[in-house]
């Protein structure tokens, strides 16, 4: 008979700065994996892997706290994730996990740029903290690790408000790539012009010449932005930041999906009255609506896949949104899961999200495996929590920055149709760095 382990848990007061004392715990957790996430109010930090679930090509495994080994053989992926994240033999369980953006080439059936790179990864934390504005909820499979965990959150709140450290000027946004850049936007311009698809959103990747000391640099970017979402993370050695625009899904748990597209940009510009000017621009340009009205058409199409039809609705449509040092057109689409769909029926339908890929999808998808450089990994793929309840929430990565080997990089793109030009498309890309490029902190800074 197998036991099912649980989560032991404690409750205590708290009234410190939820973001940077989740950021420090994180920090100081030393060489193992960590994820965490800003959730409406919420941080929710997981620490240690007592289980993971990595989604390949061919087939999902489940590795156990053991090291026991469950192989599910990938037919339709969301039943999959979901029969595979059910063996998990844990009550309570909410697991963190990323997703690459490469995860849209296998739903679409096209073939894989590093095909035994792993699409989906996720983990089921050994510790975890959850901080609001008045409690801190602890839990822990290992009952004793509850007194450390208790000393973690008390030495991290003493820690906060330390003296902000100096960031570096990243010129590179301006300049690197600037000119191929256009020179793909002109191509993909021609493209759609003869019909072969209508958006695909391209990026520019920006490497940076110092490694970062992430925690320094999320904590000071988080200030600084007003993000849907944000996080940091460690995998693998491998570590991400940022500020999520948007949510590619959110599942609750009474069934309801909801997805809230943002396409459209300008920058806030240096003060109220040039914010509302660009405004002004943004809501009478006729490409920035297009390009929004066709995302939001996108989205709701996509819906309904998962979704009741008669649910289906939009319930925010083409809001200005202000995200860092941006502003974008928004919207907001409603519907609750078919009962035969659970969340990753959702998730599938959705991904990747429409205004970081293109219309059709599949085509731009097609597209951007050809003028990108690389794979993409994280960027444009999904940070996200789901639990045992049935609920899923996927962060849109964006804004982000981005570490390995001590290489950083940060990424952004724009969105291309018919009517784009280079040197615009160009200089948004450089309003979105700029969202992260102006609070980077270096490695030992």
């Amino acid at each position: 008979m197998t036991i099912r382990r649980k989560y032991h848990s404690i409750t205590v007061a708290f009234a410190g700065d939820q973001m940077e004392t989740a950021a420090r715990i994180a920090e100081d957790y030393g060489d193992g994996d960590y994820l965490l996430y800003e959730h409406e109010g919420e941080w929710s930090l997981g620490m240690g892997v007592a289980a993971r679930m990595t989604v390949y090509r061919d087939e999902t495994v489940v590795t156990d706290h053991q090291g026991e080994e469950r192989v599910f053989a990938n037919a339709d992926l969301s039943v999959t994730m979901h029969e595979a994240l059910a063996s998990i033999e844990v009550d309570g369980w909410r697991v963190y996990g990323t997703a690459d953006f490469e995860l849209s080439r296998y739903l679409y059936g096209l073939e894989l740029q590093e095909p035994e790179r792993p699409l989906v990864k996720a983990f089921l934390p050994e510790t975890e903290i959850r901080l609001t504005q008045s409690s801190a909820l602890l839990r822990a499979l290992d009952v004793d690790a509850l007194d450390g965990l208790r000393e973690r959150l008390e030495s991290a709140t003493t820690s906060c408000g330390e003296a902000t450290p100096e960031t570096i000027a990243v010129p590179e946004v301006e300049t690197h790539d600037a000119e191929q850049y256009q020179q793909i936007v002109a191509r993909a311009v021609a493209e759609i012009q003869q019909h072969d698809y209508r958006k695909v959103i391209l990026s520019r990747r920006v490497p940076l010449s110092h490694s970062l000391d992430m925690a320094s640099s999320y904590v000071i970017g988080r200030r600084a932005n007003t993000p849907a979402r944000s996080y940091f993370l460690r995998f693998d050695g491998f570590e991400a930041a940022g500020f999520s625009p948007e949510t590619v899904v959110e599942v609750n748990d009474q069934r309801e999906v909801f997805t809230t597209p943002l396409a459209g940009t300008r920058a806030l510009g240096a003060d109220w009255r040039e914010e509302l000017r660009l405004r002004e621009e943004l809501v009478s340009d006729s490409k920035e609506i297009a390009e929004h009205a066709i995302s939001v058409y996108v989205g709701f199409d996509e819906m309904t896949m998962a979704c009741d039809p008669r649910t289906v609705s939009v319930i925010n449509f083409m809001l200005v949104s202000r995200r860092g040092s941006v502003q974008h057109l928004a919207s907001r689409i409603k519907g609750t899961l078919l009962p035969s769909c659970n969340a990753w029926h959702a998730f599938n339908a959705l991904f990747p999200a429409v205004t970081a890929s293109g219309v059709p999808k599949k085509e731009s998808v097609q597209s951007i495996g050809r003028y990108e450089h690389s794979p993409r990994g994280l960027y444009a793929g999904c940070v996200m929590i789901c639990d045992q309840s049935g609920a899923l929430d996927a962060a849109l990565v964006l804004r982000s920055f981005f570490q390995q080997d001590g290489q950083a990089w940060l990424q952004a793109g724009a969105g291309i149709m018919n009517m784009s030009r280079p040197e615009r498309e160009l200089e948004e890309t450089c309003e979105k760095l700029r969202s992260c490029s102006a609070f980077l902190v270096p490695a030992g800074g």
